[in-house]
């Protein structure tokens, strides 16, 4: 027999309607910025099982908009209004259909995370806090790859680890910003990303430096190909992406 549900996703006996108490918390994804890289995100987390039942796996929205200005194109003419609304937009749609902690998939769109409404802000995980505080943990200079728009607002210079963080991080020279961002279209347009080890294993060793910080989230698309070929010790890295994951497999986003 079936009971009509209440508000709340409860039924009218006090039951959830799926017959199975949640284990983890619901977590949404403002995804689309780029689709690759979110959907990723997603593989990431549910690529790797521990044993448990299909009911305990964690639970995910995916809020997927590829139709959302490009983020360093607003960064540098200074207009970021329309980047504005389609966060808020998507965090509030997200949190409105449940997801108790959010996660914007965007690096460079953290320069308007800041700005939401602190009933939104609060639920959301940023993925600079994210990265600073691996490089709290793991303090040895690391390569910053970020697209021009993060490099440019700073994104990864500000914040409330950035006193002890960001002294750890290694900026890119303007010819290998610009060599890196090309690399970062690329794989955006469904480029192999395996192909990125190639400007890694150049670029690294002229910095003097072995790892690097994945500041945008398409190089978690790089950093999953290197895994994939059992070559992430040639290139360690600090990806929050796969930090992120983690926690939301443990619920401890």
């Amino acid at each position: 027999m079936t009971h009509p549900a209440a508000p709340g996703g409860q039924s009218a006996t006090g039951t959830r309607p799926y017959g199975v108490e949640p284990s983890l918390p619901l977590v949404g994804i403002v995804g689309g910025m780029g689709p690759l890289a979110s959907t990723e995100l997603l593989r990431t987390v549910y690529h790797t099982g521990d044993g448990r039942p299909e009911q305990q796996t964690p639970r995910v929205l995916l809020w997927s908009d590829p139709a959302v200005v490009d983020r360093t194109e607003a960064i540098g003419t200074g207009d970021l209004e329309p980047l504005y609304r389609a966060v808020e937009n998507a965090v509030r749609g997200l949190v409105t259909a449940g997801a108790q902690r959010v996660v914007v998939a965007c690096v460079t769109a953290h320069k308007v995370l800041g700005d939401l409404p602190p009933d939104l802000l609060t639920r959301c995980v940023s993925l600079v806090d994210v990265v600073h505080e691996e490089l709290v943990r793991t303090p040895r200079p690391h390569l910053l790859l970020c697209t021009k728009g993060t490099a440019q607002a700073g994104i990864l210079t500000s914040g409330p680890y950035a006193d002890r963080a960001a002294r750890h991080l290694v900026m890119l020279r303007p010819d290998d910003q610009d060599a890196l961002h090309r690399e970062v279209y690329r794989v955006k347009r469904g480029g192999d990303p395996l192909r990125t080890a190639g400007f890694l294993r150049d670029t690294l060793p002229r910095y003097g430096v072995r790892s690097f910080v994945a500041a945008c989230t398409e190089l978690h698309l790089v950093t999953r190909a290197i895994a994939a070929t059992g070559r992430s010790d040639e290139f360690p890295a600090i990806d929050p992406l796969t930090v992120v994951a983690q926690r939301i497999k443990n619920g401890e986003l």
